[in-house]
């Protein structure tokens, strides 16, 4: 199947078969058609590359979360995302190399027969995991942007220039996708999927079970995004996820581990080593939270920050540890702490959800009454979650033990002085590091932790820490009615106008 640019904007996502003209355009050196678990292969590497990536062209989300700073070009952390066209590149990803690609291999599929039932359950399947991944993708778009493009979306022959859908419209039939999926998912289980061109969960019939448990873990993460706006639903929603079975632990995580050949690398090996540029550093605002949790500072630090040996060694400040870079200013590299060496390993796994990630979400539902137990069932997950991550990153269950007990970790210390959106969204700041687009989910929903504008961003007139991405510049270009539209009714193609989901 030949894959042509029809329009220089959305359009661009579709495929043709045509045998006009155009094809004087084939490259005669390129397959003109192709199987549907390459496709499927393709977007499953595509949507993980763009949500671990760091490159300041593709995703800023670790800037925007004030995890990282960057050294000597700061725009991106004086939130100025036009000048590479940053929307533009994240739309395009999701809706071209995710979406379309889904959106194939399903045709090829459903086109397929089958001689036997056993055959049509694998068909199930497949189907099933596609439409997870598609569902995952659009999730991304909406709590990216807002309004976007749905139930117009890529069929680029019968709506070349697509309308918007309604956000929150948009959520529920994404939550009601899951459902159905993870119900046929748990009837087929007997039965593979994709086989090895599964590489997040390797296509047994044994990875049902763990795509089952992600399938449900996105339908919580999603039904507490929405909560704050329609709690009942929500409720309904989390309990019927957490009935069907989620992410029991680490074991479960969601993720794709890299290789070390080139092309099929983690990103972010690209980003910190191969670039050859030390563009990114630990941001101070992240860096001192941790320091200052406990005495010692977090036991995670040593596993996230790294110090350069003498004589490059940074000048630390007494009673520190680590030292991060002024966030939304150019630094000097040599100056500050470093990102950990483990992140520089090509075949360092892209996590897109993991178990610590589910129990600060449950935290979050049992204080705001969605499921059963309140604070005392929040404070057994804000535990949870917290030794996951420990776990996650080499440390043990008796660290975790012994920080829990800490003052300002202490769930049950009301001496804090914290409340508990305080206390779960500073944790889920910390365990979420090196998970920068929930990081940035976790902040909006919570606002914890409290971030400010950078002096920079402010000399610029942007008050405030960007809670959204704006539509892309090509998009008011070439579909522009449908964006006016769509601006209008999300309340503005603004860096500050928030999500339908981010009511506080």
């Amino acid at each position: 199947m030949k894959k042509i640019l029809l329009l220089i904007s959305f359009a661009g996502i579709a495929f043709s078969c045509s045998s006009d003209i155009t094809d004087m355009n084939t490259d005669p050196k390129r397959p003109t058609i192709t199987k549907p678990e390459y496709l499927f292969t393709n977007a499953e590497k595509k949507v993980v590359d763009q949500i671990v990536s760091t490159s300041v062209n593709n995703n800023v989300f670790r800037l925007l979360s004030q995890q990282w700073a960057e050294t000597t070009y700061p725009d991106e952390s004086q939130y100025n995302l036009s000048n590479r066209k940053i929307p533009d590149n994240h739309f395009l990803v999701l809706y071209r190399d995710v979406l379309a690609d889904l959106h194939d291999s399903k045709v090829m599929i459903q086109n397929q027969t089958t001689a036997t039932p056993a055959e049509a359950a694998v068909k199930q399947n497949k189907i099933a995991l596609i439409d997870i991944l598609e569902c995952y993708a659009y999730s991304i778009l909406v709590d990216t942007f807002g309004n976007v493009p749905y139930s117009q979306a890529i069929d680029i022959e019968k709506y070349p220039l697509p309308a918007y859908d309604d956000a929150k419209t948009i959520y529920k039939d994404l939550i009601a996708r899951l459902a159905a999926d993870a119900v046929i998912l748990k009837t087929n289980t007997a039965n593979a999927n994709f086989g090895i061109a599964d590489i997040i969960y390797g296509g047994t019939a044994a990875s049902n079970a763990k795509w089952v448990k992600f399938t449900n873990s996105l339908i919580v993460r999603l039904a507490v995004n929405i909560s704050d706006v329609e709690p009942a639903y929500a409720a309904t929603e989390i309990q019927a996820a957490l009935a069907s079975g989620v992410l029991a632990s680490n074991a479960d995580n969601t993720k794709l581990v890299y290789a070390t050949t080139s092309g099929n690398q983690n990103p972010l090996y690209a980003d910190l080593v191969t670039s050859n540029r030390n563009d990114f550093i630990p941001a101070e605002p992240f860096v001192a939270a941790m320091e200052f949790v406990v005495p010692g500072g977090d036991p995670r630090m040593a596993k996230y920050f790294v110090n350069a040996p003498a004589p490059a060694a940074p000048v630390i400040p007494a009673g520190r540890t680590f030292v991060g870079g002024t966030y939304g200013e150019a630094n000097v590299f040599a100056t500050y702490s470093h990102i950990t060496a483990t992140l520089n390993n090509p075949a360092v796994p892209g996590v897109i959800f993991d178990y610590a990630e589910l129990q600060f979400l449950l935290a979050e539902a049992a204080e705001k009454n969605l499921i059963p137990g309140g604070s005392a069932q929040a404070k057994v997950y804000y535990d949870a979650g917290i030794t996951a991550s420990f776990l996650d990153w080499g440390l043990t269950a008796a660290n975790a033990t012994t920080y829990l007990a800490s003052p300002k970790v202490d769930y049950t210390n009301v001496l804090s002085g914290a409340t508990w959106k305080e206390k779960i969204g500073m944790q889920a700041w910390f365990a979420l590091y090196n998970r920068g687009y929930e990081a940035y989910n976790s902040y909006r929903r919570l606002d914890f932790p409290v971030l400010a504008s950078p002096t920079s961003a402010k000399n610029k007139g942007i008050l405030t820490v960007p809670v959204r991405y704006t539509y892309p510049g090509v998009e008011a270009l070439i579909n522009g009615a449908n964006y006016k539209k769509a601006a209008s009714d999300i309340g503005g193609d603004l860096l500050e106008t928030k999500i339908f989901w981010d009511k506080f």
